[in-house]
């Protein structure tokens, strides 16, 4: 081959080379993109406030609900890229698998077939989204991106309450109230905790975007204040507490037992003034005892769990034909009751105590390794411990617990997941504390 010919050659092979360079860093961004704007669409912003009645939040759009299949798409898309890693992710949590399973074999005896069908089906496609978070990031990658979301809806909202008040204020119920991206001041609010919890981990792994991170934290703080919803307050202020207590643990070793005996009696001192001084504690929160009607909601579901204990009635089945078994809940109430506002209720409802018992099995064990971390983890600790928690509060008031096209169960699938498969922990650079 003549020396011209081997020019030509080399030539070729590099141009090749830098085609291929290029093809990939296009697909990365590509999925990327995909990736932000699926986070973006199970946080539900805007898609709801912009498409629901607000004076008929049981009424549906078909369009909402047909804008969930290119997101599905999606989901299936970056599955099937990596699938031995979130197949690899999924064995390793067999109390997740089993869980959703059991939600959709529901079908076979719910009140609702086709509605079970149907939102089981979208209960798998959150879950895998979840799975592919999980098996495609390290813990750093998972939050900053997560945050980024948040960060977005954070601006968008408090856009929407300057500007277009008419869509990020509530008007007649809690007038004058932030709901931002949202339909409901408490859906817009304690998204907002999860918010600032997100800026405070991402920070914690990123210190040198600070310029980002804090100033964000700051906002979401102040957006929870505007939404004037006392459970994501509460949220909020545990999420700084627990920031703080993890930081002093990770920091001053010689502290950590003072700090462990510091947060047991703490606990058991909010414990016994909740049930031995209910009144005073919820003068203090501004909330009466029934906790603004949830109470009164519980109560009137009992009797409907108790027809249908073990099995439920469906997943996703229960409050979808208002003539049903849910009509006799609204009309002792004497409003549309859209939901149960507690997770536990809701997947009791929609499954029964076996789906009840799998995910508290699942909760339990996520949890303790999420503390375990403490002594074995790296800068993460910070995340799984204070999104574990915060989403055990957030359930007790809203349906977050297997419910499908939701971001908190996404997050949580991802963090649980993540947990189970011992992934590995993250470090900035040398394993120092932070």
């Amino acid at each position: 081959m003549s020396y011209t010919a081997t020019l030509e050659t080399r030539g070729y092979r590099g141009n090749r080379a830098a085609r291929n360079r290029m093809a990939s860093r296009l697909l990365y961004w590509a999925e990327e993109v995909v990736v932000f704007l699926l986070i973006f669409q199970f946080s539900t912003a805007l898609v709801a406030s912009l498409l629901t009645d607000p004076n008929d939040l049981e009424s549906k759009s078909s369009l909402a609900r047909n804008l969930w299949y290119p997101g599905y798409f999606m989901v299936l898309f970056l599955t099937v890229r990596d699938l031995p890693k979130v197949v690899r992710t999924a064995v390793f949590n067999p109390l997740l698998i089993l869980a959703i399973l059991w939600c959709g074999l529901s079908y076979l005896w719910s009140i609702e077939p086709d509605v079970t069908l149907r939102r089981s089906i979208a209960l798998l496609m959150t879950t895998l989204f979840g799975l592919v978070l999980a098996a495609r990031y390290d813990w750093n990658e998972l939050v900053q991106r997560l945050a980024l979301v948040f960060l977005v809806t954070a601006v968008i909202s408090l856009v929407l309450a300057v500007f277009v008040p008419s869509l990020g204020v509530m008007q007649e119920i809690h007038h004058g109230a932030w709901r931002g991206a949202w339909l409901e001041k408490n859906s817009f609010g304690t998204r907002m905790a999860v918010g600032l919890t997100l800026m405070m981990c991402a920070f914690a792994m990123q210190p040198k975007r600070w310029w980002l991170w804090v100033p964000a934290g700051v906002l979401c703080f102040g957006l929870v204040i505007m939404s004037t919803s006392k459970a994501a307050l509460l949220a909020a202020l545990v999420a700084i507490i627990g920031f703080l207590v993890i930081r002093v643990f990770r920091r001053f070793p010689i502290l950590r037992i003072p700090v462990m005996y510091s947060v047991v009696l703490s606990l058991g001192l909010l414990g016994f003034l909740i049930i031995f001084m209910p009144d005073m504690m919820f003068e203090i929160i501004g909330k009466e005892r029934t906790l603004t009607g949830r109470t009164d909601i519980w109560q009137a579901l009992v009797l409907a769990i108790q027809d249908k204990q073990l099995l439920g009635y469906g997943y996703g089945a229960f409050w979808h034909d208002t003539t049903g078994p849910s009509y006799w809940v609204r009309f002792s109430l004497e409003w549309g009751v859209p939901t149960a506002h507690n997770g536990w209720m809701e997947t009791w409802l929609s499954a029964g105590v076996v789906a009840v018992v799998l995910f508290g099995l699942l909760y339990m064990i996520t949890i303790f390794l999420a503390l375990d971390r403490l002594y074995r983890g790296g800068v993460e600790n910070y995340w799984v411990i204070l999104s574990t928690i915060l989403f055990l509060m957030i359930s007790l008031s809203e349906s977050t617990i297997l419910q499908q096209n939701d971001l908190s169960w996404v997050m949580f699938v991802a963090t649980s997941a993540k947990l189970f498969a011992f992934s590995p922990a993250y470090w900035r650079k040398t394993p120092i504390a932070v």
